[in-house]
């Protein structure tokens, strides 16, 4: 190998450049991209919040851009999910696609027809589901019935059942019943999955396919940017056109996503995961979060980092999150912020929580006309509270607990509560059990944050007990997979036990010489 070097009296020989080459492909897409970039700033920063829209968008950049360079880490997380994915994940995508929102409708238009175009294509995978769940009812291939009604899972049945019963003195009789066994479908599908999973790692592909697909989700939002600006930008804050993604929605799965991110850059055990790429996607997730202005979100996410950091032991992360929270609280930057979480309302519009107050209160006086058995399960807050109060275009009265006092009463609400709280009980006591193992316990610390982020969110929208949640279904699971193992480890050790106690003893003959 030559080196060229250079001497005070001959330059060192160089090979003549061939004059630049103008492409004009590269070029084109530069014009382009410019000119696009140029059309979606002037368009932001003529909506609500002006500038701060343009920053955000930067900010968003920004870190697609660094997880551009994280791209390796994806491609190697990829290479493991992808080999691992069988037909139950495929059911469990199926059941996400059942979910999505192409179109708002008014109560009138869902009670003139049930059904249109849009909800047909909604219904297509929960109708093969269905059919697909009667095969193997029929040939018992899997005993998904049975494990429907087995723990935390047979909680929810009950609650389902008990749902349905409620379409006898329903306010919306058609819809009571539909959204019922929509639900009670969702939880069959978890039933099924929880009886042909064999191992936690099995279980595991399961919660990082669910945290892949909402963040997919996530990424096609930010992309829409571009396409709707005006649209994804409304009021000044982040949301999917099409499919419909609300405000809320983008926060919630944000603040999720994030959730779990945090939780694997403090994992039980150190050097698993790579902290780059996780950093990159608590950051942007973060971002997300503080764009879509969920409020309630965003305090659930404060609060599960701050129960990860305590239980974790990261002092460092204490003082920091402390001291970030001193630096806004006594600077210019705690105006910005209440700024921020004021949202532009009015006194009167916060202390009534964006009119929540309103919805809960006149939910709450049907309550004490119908406490036993509600008005009829999911049918009471849109048909029977928001339609009184005109709220046409409201699906629900943004409280899963409310939701389901004004439509089921007392005995919904004590059977959805004992669900909710058994899970949160079970990942908390699965995160300390320090017989497990280090995977094990990272699960449940991920499954026991997530919990915790939806619990806050809960009490402000339905995210819980509204077709379909996945984030607490696949959380659920792992609470009730642990606990069947567990429980079949007693049994096998009893049975052990048993038999060797039954074991007959035998006693030797000595015999005298005399």
């Amino acid at each position: 190998m030559k080196v060229l070097e250079t001497t005070y009296d001959r330059p060192a020989p160089t090979r003549e450049s061939a004059p630049p080459r103008i492409r004009f492909g590269a070029t084109v897409l530069f014009l382009g991209l410019t000119a696009f970039t140029v059309m979606a700033t002037t368009t932001l920063g003529q909506l609500k919040y002006g500038v701060v829209n343009v920053l955000a968008v930067v900010f968003v950049l920004l870190v697609l851009m660094m997880m551009v360079v994280a791209f390796p880490q994806v491609k190697a997380n990829v290479r493991y999910l992808w080999p691992r994915l069988n037909c139950w994940h495929l059911i469990w995508y199926g059941v996400y696609i059942s979910a999505l929102v192409w179109e708002r409708r008014t109560y009138q238009q869902v009670h003139d027809s049930l059904l249109d175009g849009w909800s047909l294509l909604r219904l297509g995978p929960e109708f093969l589901t269905g059919l697909y769940f009667l095969y193997l009812l029929g040939t018992g291939r899997v005993k998904w019935l049975s494990s429907l009604f087995k723990g935390i899972p047979g909680v929810l049945a009950v609650y389902c059942v008990f749902s349905a019963l409620t379409t006898f003195w329903s306010v919306f009789a058609p819809w009571t019943l539909f959204k019922s066994l929509e639900y009670m479908l969702d939880v069959s599908v978890m039933a099924a999955i929880l009886c042909v999973v064999k191992t936690s790692e099995d279980y595991k592909t399961l919660l990082d396919w669910t945290w892949t697909i909402f963040s997919i989700e996530l990424i096609w939002c930010c992309l829409q940017v571009g396409i709707w600006p005006s649209e994804c930008w409304d009021e000044g804050r982040l949301a999917g056109v099409f499919p419909l993604t609300g405000f809320n929605a983008v926060g919630a799965y944000a603040a999720l996503i994030a959730t779990v991110a945090m939780c694997r850059l403090v994992p039980v055990t150190q050097g698993v995961f790579e902290r780059s790429w996780y950093g990159v996607l608590f950051l942007w997730a973060t971002a997300l979060t503080v764009m879509s202005q969920t409020r309630n979100a965003l305090g659930g996410l404060v609060i599960a980092v701050v129960v990860v950091l305590i239980m974790s032991g990261r002092a460092k992360g204490i003082v920091l999150l402390a001291m970030s929270g001193g630096l806004v609280l006594f600077t210019a930057l705690g105006a910005v912020v209440s700024q921020y979480l004021q949202r532009g309302q009015s006194s009167e519009a916060i202390e009534s929580l964006t009119g929540r107050m309103v919805w809960w209160h006149y939910a709450w006086l049907i309550f004490l006309e119908h406490p036993w058995g509600g008005v009829g399960a999911y049918a009471g807050g849109r048909f029977a509270v928001l339609k009184s109060l005109g709220a046409s275009t409201t699906s629900s009265v943004h409280s899963d607990y409310v939701e389901i006092l004004v439509g089921t009463g007392i005995p919904g609400i004590v059977l959805f509560s004992i669900a909710v709280l058994w899970t949160l009980y079970s990942l908390w006591g699965l995160w300390r059990d320090q017989s497990l193992t280090p995977q094990e316990r990272q699960v449940s610390m991920e499954c026991f944050a997530v919990m915790l982020v939806l619990f806050v969110h809960s009490f402000f929208n339905v995210e819980l007990a509204w077709h379909a949640p996945q984030f607490f279904l696949v959380c659920l699971g792992w609470a009730e997979l642990m606990r069947r193992r567990r429980k079949q480890q007693q049994e096998d050790l009893w049975r052990a036990s048993t038999r060797f106690s039954a074991r007959p003893t035998t006693t030797s003959i000595v015999l005298s010489p005399n």
